[in-house]
């Protein structure tokens, strides 16, 4: 077995070489702290050029503002973010370029036309970074053979599925860097019909697929046409280059999460890929759907089917936080109407306030759950897609599932249904102060009845269905038996 060569193999006294993706950008994570000061406007008409870069070196502007550089070799062209302004800079980047040209020849790697290398210097200055781009593959490539784990890469099920990891990093380095590419190139002038081709087949698949695994919705696919249909047949310049880019590191990502040209392709939303958990203690599932009138189940189910996969569409996730909040609001209103006619009803002739302790405690409960998951939650309706995939991966649990967190949602409702009970109970109560025994006992018999044919719709899996046919035999055989017995004993 060959073994992978570890990260900053390629070392001189002062520097090393280290092997990344564009993923490993730093722009958006780093701080920095500046002064602003007086400055002198010199006199006359401002200098043609404000850049005290040699002539190889150009000097780009990100649409977001991030400027960086771009050396041009005869080989290949050189990408990095370090000034090379500063002469310090300049030079451990040129040291680093030197190193990266001798390991070519020392292993005799021919670079193709058409790619570039990234190189970004750590704080340190001591390590620097680097991947070569290809921009006809559209992928990344190194100096040595890598491990996906040592690119913090995901694993794939085949070569073909490792490229889409691949053209996804490199999607994002072109959003990083789209400025100094030639407006007339080929493989990137064509990044407007393509993905004006997928958003037309996906804005046409929503509708008619509830569970469609494109990543966006029937709406926001209008959205992008209408943005794509403007650049079409125009010349690409930077702006739209980034634009394009950011959407096809998108669609690429999602295509490699549903295994896209791959055997097992996932074609539904709820196709499950992977072989799941056999949950532990399912009899807490069902005392839990038991104790808390089936609405545990409905949560599970419901999460089960957000996280499936171990992936989360946006869209999905919004609808299911709109309805958690809904819920949990709408069960502190009529709660609070409960909870307003119980003590109303232990003011009566006839009340007492240790009837309606009962429907107060269950109140208070669906009140006190209700505001705390709306408080905690509310912020999480438009989370981003690593809060959304972390919250649910923290909430799922290896023996049981997502039960706990189903049984917390559950919680407002159920203890309202529980307050709705007791509250009937004590209308009873006091009823049968003024009304025969025998009504009273026939009242609560027909309440306990439909509360057992409550039980028997909402028990998963026909549990209370299954104790009544295990009491319903076991009674049967026992009086079998004591007939048997009865009918030797004559004999």
């Amino acid at each position: 077995m060959q073994t992978l060569r570890p990260r900053g193999a390629y070392t001189t006294e002062l520097h090393r070489l280290n092997p990344v993706t564009s993923l490993t950008t730093s722009r958006y994570n780093g701080s920095c702290y500046i002064q602003p000061c007086p400055r002198i406007i010199s006199k006359g008409p401002a200098p043609r050029s404000s850049s005290s870069l040699a002539s190889k070196w150009k000097r780009f502007i990100h649409p977001e503002g991030q400027p960086y550089f771009v050396l041009y070799n005869d080989e290949f062209s050189v990408v990095t973010e370090a000034s090379p302004e500063e002469v310090e800079t300049k030079t451990q980047i040129l040291d680093s370029l030197r190193i990266i040209k001798s390991e070519l020849r020392h292993h005799d790697i021919k670079v193709p036309p058409r790619c570039e290398l990234f190189l970004q210097l750590e704080e340190d200055r001591s390590v620097c970074n680097y991947y070569f781009v290809d921009h006809v593959s559209k992928g990344l490539f190194w100096l040595e053979d890598m491990g996906t784990e040592l690119l913090d890469l995901p694993s794939a099920v085949s070569p073909s599925h490792l490229e889409r990891a691949l053209e996804k990093v490199y999607w994002y380095h072109i959003e990083l860097f789209p400025m100094h590419h030639e407006p007339h190139d080929q493989g990137l002038s064509q990044i407007v019909d393509d993905l004006s081709s997928i958003i037309y087949h996906a804005q046409a698949d929503m509708p008619t697929s509830r569970t469609s695994t494109f990543p966006y919705t029937a709406d926001i696919c209008k959205h992008f046409s209408r943005l794509l249909s403007r650049k079409s047949g125009q010349r690409i310049d930077g702006y739209m280059l980034c634009y394009g880019a950011r959407l096809a590191s998108a669609i690429v990502n999602q295509r490699f999460a549903t295994f896209h040209e791959q055997q097992s392709d996932q074609l539904d939303r709820l196709q499950e890929m992977y072989p799941g958990d056999v949950p532990e203690h399912r009899w807490l599932s069902t005392v839990a759907n038991l104790a808390l009138w089936g609405i545990p189940g409905h949560y599970n189910t419901l999460l089960e089917d957000l996280y499936m996969n171990e992936h989360v569409y946006a869209d999905r996730w919004t609808h299911f936080m709109s309805l958690c909040l809904v819920d949990w609001t709408s069960s502190m209103s009529w709660t609070l109407t409960v909870l307003i006619a119980s003590m109303l009803l232990a003011n009566l002739p006839g009340g007492t306030i240790s009837t309606a302790i009962p429907t107060v405690l269950s109140c208070g409960v669906s009140i006190a759950f209700a505001s705390c998951l709306h408080l905690r939650h509310s912020p999480l309706a438009k989370a981003s897609a690593s809060i959304r995939a972390r919250y649910l991966r923290r909430a799922r649990s290896t023996p049981v599932g997502f039960l706990p967190s189903a049984v917390v949602f559950s919680l407002p409702k159920a203890a309202y249904v529980w307050a709705v009970g007791f509250l009937f109970a004590q209308i009873l109560f006091i009823a049968s102060r003024s009304v025969s025994k025998l009504f009273a006992f026939i009242a609560a018999s027909f309440l306990a009845v439909l509360l057992l044919f409550v039980l028997w719709v909402i028990s998963p899996e026909g549990a209370v269905a299954s104790l009544f046919r295990f009491l319903f035999t076991s009674y049967v055989a026992h009086m079998y038996s004591r007939a048997a017995r009865e009918d030797q004993s004559i004999a």
